[in-house]
């Protein structure tokens, strides 16, 4: 039985703890919100925009965030794309990213330009309502699924933390919460090619606003109200929890162990049984360059069920920071 009081009494040092900390699944929603200056009624190339963070309740605990490592797979080829979350979101073996490794401290040119091909990346996933979109004011007094990368989770975490000349604030307060404007700009820069956004002029802004859930209904302080928001929560709103880790289906990591194994030098068309897969992602475990040897990937699931971290994760951390700039 949810204890209204105790949920409802979620102070600022609550919500700093739960934002930072690091449990994190995929399920593909329509109701994702992802501003981009790519958008196609981003006509100056700047993307504005108001937001209110709402916290949410996993397991009779309030939730600010969900945090979860990603990739978007394809074989060598550039082909037969999967979408993985990968189990490093939960502190576990990443074969994706081990492979990734492997291949760019290969002296082989092949490797390294094919180490490029396998990114793993971080995702953050919030509950809020839109307050104002220049692009789009049809969102406005909407709920979605805010999808955001580091910068805007770093953003967020330092107004929880506050500074000397701050104080901290609490972006996730059931009453009376401060809007983030989101304020997205070209960047200077090109990574890889393509146009980098620029997030400098994000921010937490003066303008607070209280929760609006349902029909634009105010969450207020009583027992009614937090009752019906909990309905709402569980019912209506856009279902973040959806979100939250699963574990990879037998299905799933075939489809994975058989896209990794094209590109070691040893696969041979076709290598779509598990078996054979799994024998090749065997060996690059074995053989990922690393001062302490990585562990054997387990069979499908038992992988992801591991209690074994990756043991040369501080290396490729980074390496990844290296590319990333």
């Amino acid at each position: 039985m949810t204890n209204l009081d105790e949920l409802f009494s979620f102070t600022a040092a609550d919500a700093l703890a739960e934002t930072e900390s690091k449990k994190t699944n995929f399920s593909g929603n329509s109701e994702i919100y992802k501003p981009s200056i790519k958008d196609e009624k981003c006509k100056d190339e700047k993307y504005r925009a108001l937001i209110r963070f709402i916290p949410f309740v996993y397991d009779n605990k309030v939730r600010t965030t969900i945090e979860r490592w990603e990739c978007f797979l394809r074989d060598v080829n550039g082909e037969n794309g999967i979408y993985v979350v990968s189990p490093k979101t939960i502190g576990k073996s990443c074969p994706m990213r081990n492979l990734s490794y492997k291949l760019y401290t290969s002296d082989n040119a092949v490797d390294k330009e094919n180490s490029k091909k396998i990114n793993v990346y971080q995702q953050w996933y919030a509950l809020i309502e839109v307050v104002k979109d220049v692009q789009h004011p049809e969102f406005e007094g909407k709920h979605f699924i805010y999808q955001f990368g580091k910068k805007i989770y770093d953003k967020i975490i330092e107004a929880q933390k506050g500074s000397e000349f701050k104080d901290a604030i609490n972006p996730f307060d059931f009453w009376n919460a401060r809007c983030f404007e989101i304020n997205l700009s070209k960047g200077s820069q090109k990574m890889n090619g393509r146009d980098v956004t620029n997030y400098d002029a994000c921010g937490f802004v003066e303008k607070s606003t209280p929760i609006h859930f349902g029909d634009g209904q105010t969450l207020e302080q009583t027992t009614e109200s937090k009752t019906a928001f909990m309905e709402w929560l569980n019912n209506d709103a856009p279902k973040i929890n959806n979100f939250q880790w699963k574990d990879w289906s037998v299905e799933l990591t075939e489809k994975v162990n058989a896209n990794l194994a094209t590109y070691t030098s040893t696969y041979s068309a076709p290598a779509s049984s598990q078996s054979t897969a799994q024998n090749i992602l065997n060996e690059i475990n074995e053989t990922v360059s690393s001062p302490t040897p990585q562990p054997k990937v387990e069979t499908p699931v038992k992988e992801v069920k591991s209690s074994t971290p990756d043991k040369n994760d501080a290396d490729i951390d980074s390496w990844i920071d290296d590319i990333l700039g």
